[in-house]
């Protein structure tokens, strides 16, 4: 999933010259670099059966395993991988634990970075890894054997599980904190073994995926790649993981607002094309479905907000109104046109409800109105603040307006003819916000919806 970290041979070399501690893991060199070195010097020895070759360039013979674009070392040079499994490597690996060290960890970087589970020559080279490390001694010896009977770590097959439970599920202590307890480096979350991990993760359980922790980690790792998740084939996996699992349910706010803002920043907003919004291609309904109802209620009571702060004076009898269709489900989505006054007192909103989306309301309306947009079932509501009216629109008609725009005029929102909620009896067929405080329009509006969508609610939800 991420490309390799910058590094530098130097720093591993300055870590193999310790004694024996096996300590925090350094990062691992440039392997393309120096594979491509070491292969000249091997192709230049093979005449003479390798005898030129020195102790250093036999030990960093794994390096020089893979290839950008040539094959795998078993099959340019096998003879002399052979040599190395069978007669230096147990050699070195048996002559003292600091010398073990010197040998074991370019074994061990190499298969962190080339990690893969489909291919047959990466499973060869893990399974003769897992003999090298049983015969081998010392501290950092012991260290492997432990992550290999603890967590399976060097089965390629079995390994990204183990650790996706070890790093996602723990309830104790950080990443960070994690990494060390694994005496692993911090770039090891962007190798292609912490991919592998971080893709198991997201195959947690649903219940797990709701947990606060285990999205914060998640998170966390993703941030840490040097190639974003959207750029990347995780980006529908990862969508769908973090998303999906809140189908029918709601998180707390404030790890609501975490996904949200981790969304519209790395994915764009779901409500209207932009530069960003293709990341959203592919990503399940079920979960586009999820962050849209998140969005819908960030702009719901954003603009309730706004009618409290602009002295509408029936907002709260709105707010009791529309939140309780929301809650319960049924308000697909919602957007917002703002006069003058209104957008500048929304700005300050955007701080709490952070998908809260508006639109500019350019002239044939007041300074402080506000007119909410929204969608239930097959109908599009406009609902003006300020004794404006509540108006109703068959979606797809050509009166019904369109949600998302950047901007309005009120007269465009006026002109068209609202559906009839008074079944004839009032010359005009919108809805005024008659005797809040009796809930006289409420009622009406209730009855309304329940005629039109097959939705009710109860005069104890809506009053």
């Amino acid at each position: 999933m991420f490309t390799p970290l910058p590094q530098s041979m130097s720093k591993l070399e300055a870590a193999v010259q310790l004694l024996d501690d096996p300590g925090l893991q350094p990062p691992p060199p440039d392997m393309l670099e120096i594979s491509e070195r070491l292969r000249k010097v091997y192709a230049r020895a093979r005449s003479n059966g390798y005898t030129d070759i020195s102790r250093s360039e036999l030990r960093k013979l794994p390096f020089a395993y893979w290839a950008s674009s040539s094959p795998v070392l078993t099959h340019v040079e096998p003879d002399l991988v052979s040599q190395y499994w069978d007669i230096h490597l147990p050699q070195a690996l048996t002559a003292s634990p600091r010398r073990a060290k010197r040998w074991l960890a370019p074994l061990f970087f190499v298969y962190c970075e080339r990690f893969s589970q489909k291919d047959s020559e990466f499973l060869a080279f893990a399974s003769r890894l897992v003999h090298a490390i049983q015969m081998a001694q010392g501290l950092f010896a012991q260290r492997m054997q432990f992550l290999q009977s603890e967590y399976r770590f060097f089965n390629p097959i079995e390994a990204p599980n183990r650790l996706a439970n070890f790093f996602f599920l723990s309830r104790t202590k950080a990443l960070d904190a994690l990494l060390s307890d694994l005496q692993l480096w911090p770039g090891f979350l962007a190798s292609e073994f912490g991919s592998a991990v971080f893709k198991a993760g997201l195959g947690a359980s649903v219940e797990s995926l709701r947990d606060s922790q285990t999205v914060h980690r998640l998170l966390d790792w993703a941030r840490r790649g040097q190639v974003k998740v959207v750029k990347t084939d995780l980006r529908i996996t990862f969508a769908n993981a973090l998303l999906s699992c809140w189908v029918g349910r709601k998180p707390v706010e404030s790890l609501k607002n975490v996904l949200v803002d981790h969304f519209l920043k790395e994915y764009g907003d779901p409500r209207f094309q932009s530069h960003l919004h293709y990341q959203w291609d592919g990503v399940s309904q079920q979960a586009k479905g999820v962050i849209l109802n998140w969005l819908t209620g960030d702009t719901l009571r954003g603009f309730m907000k706004l009618l409290q702060r602009t002295a509408d004076d029936i907002w709260q009898y709105r707010q009791k109104f529309w939140m309780a269709y929301y809650e319960r489900g049924y308000i697909d989505e919602a957007w917002m046109a703002l006069g003058d006054t209104a957008w500048w007192a929304a700005q300050s909103l955007k701080a709490d409800e952070k998908g809260m989306g508006c639109a500019r309301l350019d002239g044939g309306a007041a300074s402080n109105q506000s007119v909410l947009i929204l969608k239930i079932g097959g109908l599009v509501f406009t609902e003006w603040s300020h004794n404006g009216s509540l108006r109703a629109y068959r979606e797809g008609s050509p009166e019904a307006p369109t949600l998302y725009k950047s901007s309005y005029h009120g007269a465009d929102l006026r002109s068209a003819t609202s559906l009839d909620f008074h079944d004839g009896m009032n010359m005009n067929p919108e809805l005024r916000h008659m005797n809040a405080e009796g809930g006289t329009w409420q009622r009406k509006a209730r009855d309304f919806i329940r005629r039109q969508t097959n939705v009710h609610l109860s005069d104890s939800e809506i009053l």
